[in-house]
């Protein structure tokens, strides 16, 4: 592989759906409306494609998908390429890019950008798959395309706006500038936690591993209490959703189910239903759970923490001291 390539990888989503209602079009439909546009834009044929079967609406991503997506771009990685674009749906766009830029945080000159669209790139109802010219699908790509020529990093590319790709948010479902993240010019720093596990136990421990959310309600404390004490036997962490800065009610079975779960190593991380400003310890209704185990999630949105919980877990370093960022 040629380190002045790009390497596009497609896996489905709005970008390459079609039909009504929208469903992604199989790469052996999509990819040659896709390679013709390309030739278009690159006539010197720098933008390669990588093979790839996971290919679907984004909704419906699993963590082997994760682990799939990350070793295709590992792969070429070690063959010698450094700049990929990978396409993806918006809908877990976040979650498999938080994964991603803990994948691979520890490499230093890598240059993956993730994008995707919020209108298809081929008119839905079109026949002979004309080109949708309503869509942000080739702006972002293209956009995409460049960012991956001027940034080493993980980062997502959307609606003319370039973010870190570890906490990323989307936060509307119709717009085109859908999401919000931290900006590129802004200096970031991520624990870096190399794979120490070949790809094959990655995907193994990723078809064991499932994370658990609990979100708060006005609900009696019991509520989240039974939640807690009745988990599924693959749980490997929890991300619970508090109010404001990260509030939870206490309860006494609340705190035993707490310290139950701290027994097992299993986190139990805590979030906040709102889409800024994150956690802290200011008010007594938030800081009680943290002298029972409970992990902070800082400033990290819920797509964040899923990816970041990810990785560590697959990966076998689900540690505290891992975990602080």
């Amino acid at each position: 592989m040629n380190t002045n390539d790009t390497y596009l990888i497609y896996a489905g989503g709005t970008f390459g759906s079609h039909g009504v209602p929208l469903s992604p079009l199989d790469s052996a439909v999509f990819l040659p409306v896709l390679v013709d546009r390309l030739g278009q834009y690159d006539p010197n044929h720098l933008i390669k494609i990588l093979p790839n079967n996971i290919i679907k609406d984004s909704s419906t991503l699993t963590p082997s998908d994760f682990v799939g997506l990350y070793d295709i771009i590992l792969q070429a990685y070690q063959a010698g390429g450094r700049k990929f674009v990978l396409i993806t749906g918006t809908d877990t766009l976040s979650f498999l890019s938080a994964f991603l830029a803990n994948a691979f945080a520890a490499l230093t000159d890598i240059s993956l950008i993730i994008t995707g669209s919020m209108q298809p790139l081929l008119e839905p109802a079109s026949a002979t798959y004309a080109i949708n010219l309503d869509s942000d699908a080739w702006q972002n790509l293209t956009d995409a395309l460049t960012a991956s020529k001027h940034h080493t990093g993980v980062f997502v590319q959307f609606a003319s706006k370039t973010f870190h790709a570890h906490d990323t948010q989307k936060i509307d479902s119709q717009a085109n500038d859908a999401f919000v993240g931290t900006p590129v010019q802004e200096n970031v720093h991520t624990k870096a936690i190399a794979a120490k596990l070949p790809v094959q136990a990655l995907l193994s421990n990723a078809n064991h591993s499932l994370i658990k959310t609990i979100y708060c309600l006005p609900n009696i404390p019991q509520i989240l209490a039974d939640e807690l004490n009745h988990l599924h036997s693959d749980t490997k962490a929890v991300i619970l959703i508090g109010f404001g800065a990260g509030n939870v009610p206490s309860s006494p079975a609340l705190i035993e189910a707490l310290k139950q779960l701290h027994a097992k190593n299993i986190p139990i991380i805590c979030t906040t239903m709102c889409a800024f400003g994150g956690v802290n310890g200011d008010y007594q209704a938030g800081a009680w759970q943290y002298e029972y185990g409970v992990w902070s999630a800082a400033q990290l949105g819920i797509p964040a923490i899923y990816g970041r919980a990810l990785w560590l877990i697959i990966n076998d370093a689900m540690k505290l001291e891992n975990w602080n960022v």
